[in-house]
Formats: structure tokens, C-alpha cells, sequence
């Protein structure tokens, strides 16, 4: 049986063109979902508020090509000063198979090769549509500290797979906010970079993306910063929506990601755009009844309530909302306050 893995190894095994002369500098790249373009709006406003020092231009990569999608682009883009803005949509092969199998981790992956393949900078930064960054010169020292280093990349966070240090490959870093170098990157195929079944020092392991092409670099060349600072960071939220979306029957949102993502939009979103995600009286009937679309009803998720609370209301707190926003969204979470806080 051909396999998808297979199909993309064949595909994807040189880079499309060079850059013969890398512009000094990194590029934003924003891998967002097509169909929640909450997610543009909060990451054009996110990156909008950084020190411009260095950048070179941002790069808006959906994960499918949705009608109206570049309309909004246009729209927004005209409210955020990021440099030149260039919208990169999926190949026509890329979007028949992303919505067929509609898997977030290989979507990320073609969104990060479109992503390389369309940068004229030295460096490029991944940055994750679920997270906020609350420190205005963020940006601007990962790229300093990663350039002057020479990195291959700079991260913020250490790999969440503790395979890795039981294997002792203490340096590798996870994807989100990485600064990269892009004659690193390159210097792979692309194909290599993906999430693949994939072995090291005579081990078979499951590498989430850029993680085997980490593990091929000197150790030397990879790090992440000791303490994580300047972010909030909610984790797997479009994973979450993307196996909602492909869930049958009851869906227990164990994390209150579906939950964030409903507040994010209630919050942000002041356009005309028809979601797919539950309205909030829907998901407030899931903290008691069983068979609603999506649930709350498991012990573990009332375990999980604290820590998501906590982060919300670190963006609460954070200065980056204004008073409109925090309203919506301390009103979003309150019947969830009420039953498990």
C-alpha cells in the first residue's frame, strides 16, 4: 500500500529555489489555520507590537485555502505595521490531502517548507498562532542572540518528549518561537524536516517536526533560552480543534481549548465570519450533559481547569487586552468558574 509518507519524501526532496543572497535579517513566518482567521488577526497584532530591529518581512501561511481568507488578510494587514506582508497558500496537491486527512502536524510541516521556500532573510522565526507575546523587544533579542551565536536555531522552550534526554540529547528545542537559520534549514531536505518514523543511534522514535534534522546537528549549534520569558502559551489548541473537527459523537475538551478558542473569537473577531466552533451557551450545556457535542464532565478536565484559568488570566493581566476584550473574556469563562473553580 503506498503510504502519504512516502508520497511527501518523494515530493518534497530538493527546495523549490535558492536565495543566492539572504537578506541580513529574519522573516515572521505565521503558520494559521484557514478556517479560523482569529488566529491571523491575533498574530498580526501580536507581532505588530515587537521592535522592528531586523525584520525583514512577514510571510501569513494557512494551513487550506478558505473563500474569504485573503479578503480578511487585506483588510487587517492595513491596521498592523509588519514590513512587507506576503500571503503563501498551500499547492493544489497540499490542500487536496489536507482536506482529506486534515492532520495538524503534517499541515504544520507544509506550512513551515512554504514558509522556508518563500524567505529572502538569513533567519526565519516559527511563530505559534496560540501564543502571546507580551515583551516588545522579544523578537528583536532572539534574532541578535541567535545570529551573534551562529545558531542553527534558538528556541524558548526545551522538547516536551522526555525520549530525548533519556537518549541524553539535552539540546534540543521545541518549535514554537524558534529563530532558525535558513542555510541550517536548507541544508536538509525538506521531507527531513516533517514528523516522521525515523531513527537515531540505533533507536526508532516518532520526531515531532525539525526534530530528527535537530537531532542530525551538532549540539553546539541548537539551544533555548534557560528561562522561558516574554509569551504566554496555551499549547495545542488547533491540534485540539482539528481532532474535534474529525471526532464522532460527544467531544470532551479535557483542556478548555475549544472553550479558548470560542472567547478568543467572541473577543478579536468583529467581522462577518461564519466559525465552526460552538457558540458559548453550547459549550456551557457540555460541563453537565453528557451527550452535547462538546463535554466537561470528566474528573481529569475538572483537573485541568486551574492551569488553563491560570494562563487566561495571564493574558488577562498581561496589558495586552484592552478593557472591551478582558470583559468578553472573563465573561466567557464565568459559568466555568462557577462550576469548577
Amino acid at each position: 500500500m503506498f503510504k502519504t509518507a512516502t508520497l511527501w519524501k518523494w515530493l518534497y526532496s530538493s527546495w523549490e529555489k535558492s536565495i543566492d543572497r539572504p537578506i541580513p535579517g529574519y522573516t515572521i513566518l505565521l503558520p494559521v489555520p484557514g478556517d479560523l482567521p482569529v488566529f491571523l488577526k491575533i498574530a498580526l497584532e501580536t507581532c505588530s507590537t515587537q521592535k522592528t530591529d531586523g525584520l525583514v518581512e512577514t510571510i501569513v501561511l494557512p494551513d487550506q485555502i478558505v473563500p474569504g481568507f485573503s479578503e480578511l488578510l487585506q483588510e487587517w494587514e492595513t491596521e498592523y505595521f509588519l514590513s512587507p506582508i506576503l500571503l503563501i497558500n498551500p499547492q493544489p496537491l497540499e490542500q487536496l490531502i489536507s482536506r482529506y486527512r486534515n492532520n495538524p502536524h503534517n499541515n504544520h510541516w507544509l506550512q513551515l517548507i512554504r514558509g522556508i521556500s518563500a524567505t529572502h532573510s538569513t533567519h526565519a522565526l516559527l511563530h505559534d498562532a496560540d501564543l502571546f507575546i507580551t515583551e516588545d523587544v522579544f523578537m528583536k533579542t532572539h534574532y541578535q542572540s541567535c545570529a551573534e551565536r551562529n545558531l542553527a536555531c534558538l528556541g524558548v522552550s526545551p522538547v516536551w518528549d522526555t525520549w530525548y534526554q533519556e537518549q541524553g540529547l539535552n539540546h534540543l528545542t521545541a518549535t514554537w518561537e524558534m529563530m532558525f537559520s535558513l542555510e541550517w534549514a536548507r541544508s536538509f531536505q525538506p521531507w527531513e524536516h516533517r514528523g516522521h518514523d525515523g531513527e537515531i543511534a540505533g533507536q526508532i522514535h516518532t520526531f515531532d517536526t525539525t526534530l530528527y534534522t535537530q537531532c542530525q546537528t551538532v549540539p553546539e549549534r541548537i539551544s533555548y533560552h534557560e528561562k522561558e520569558w516574554g509569551f504566554i502559551h496555551f499549547n495545542y489548541v488547533i491540534c485540539t480543534y482539528r481532532w474535534f473537527q474529525k471526532s464522532k459523537g460527544s467531544f470532551e475538551d479535557e483542556c478548555f481549548r475549544i472553550l479558548l478558542i470560542r472567547s478568543l473569537i467572541n473577543a478579536f473577531d468583529k467581522s462577518n465570519w461564519k466559525y465552526d466552533v460552538p457558540e458559548l451557551d453550547q459549550l456551557v450545556k457540555g460541563i453537565t450533559d453528557t451527550s452535547n457535542c462538546v463535554t466537561y464532565t470528566q474528573q481529569k478536565t475538572r483537573e485541568n481547569y486551574v492551569e488553563f484559568r491560570s494562563k487566561l488570566q495571564t493574558l488577562i493581566d498581561s496589558k495586552l487586552l484592552n478593557e472591551e476584550r478582558v470583559a468578553i473574556l472573563i465573561d466567557s469563562v464565568g459559568d466555568f468558574d462557577k462550576a469548577f473553580g
